[in-house]
């Protein structure tokens, strides 16, 4: 029975990011467990096939000064878990194989300026075999190297090198490690 159960949520799983295609544009299989919020307002949100998508997930495009259309690219084999959102006014680009836990803000976007002047945006990567902890905040400008893993709780407010453990108030490469998958630095 509870193999029968399981059957049925990957199924419904499928259903459900079968039906986000009319809001995104994905490349294959998708799985969404939950409710998926997206707001967009011009803006374009690819999803690799394969990817998953948990409860609650909010993609956000709000164009960038200058910007003619701004998107968020999330690659094959990509798990984005609870509550996890990610606010893009530039670019934000997500590789294969990334691991994003719960409760994660990806925030390309200044929703306001200091002194009034108009909000800026800069875009964001993260790349291949990346592993970001719950509750972790990624700002503008940001890119995570290859391989890094993101401890929990931790604000990343400048560039991770590739195959790092990286953690704290601002983020900081602590030591060397292989990535999630195994593949290490050659």
């Amino acid at each position: 029975m509870a193999r029968f159960r399981e059957s049925i949520g990957k199924i419904i799983a499928y259903m459900r990011g079968y039906l986000l295609r009319a809001k995104i544009q994905v490349s294959g299989p998708l799985k969404s467990y939950g409710r998926t919020i997206v707001e967009k307002d011009g803006g374009v949100i690819k999803i690799g096939g394969y990817s998953c998508l948990w409860p609650n997930v909010k993609l956000s495009i709000v164009p960038g000064k200058g910007k003619d259309v701004s998107s968020i690219v999330i690659g094959d084999y990509t798990s984005i878990g609870d509550r996890t959102e990610i606010h893009c006014g530039n670019s934000v680009v997500i590789g294969n194989y990334v691991l994003i836990s719960w409760d994660v803000n990806i925030i390309g976007y200044d929703y306001h300026a200091p002194g009034g002047g108009p909000p800026e945006s800069e875009p964001i990567v993260i790349e291949d075999e990346v592993w970001i902890g719950a509750r972790a905040i990624i700002l503008k400008g940001v890119t995570i190297g290859k391989g890094a893993i993101i401890g929990a709780g931790s604000v990343v407010s400048k560039e991770i090198p590739p195959y790092s453990f990286a953690a704290g108030n601002p983020a900081r490469a602590i030591k060397k490690v292989s990535s999630w998958r195994g593949s290490t630095e050659d």
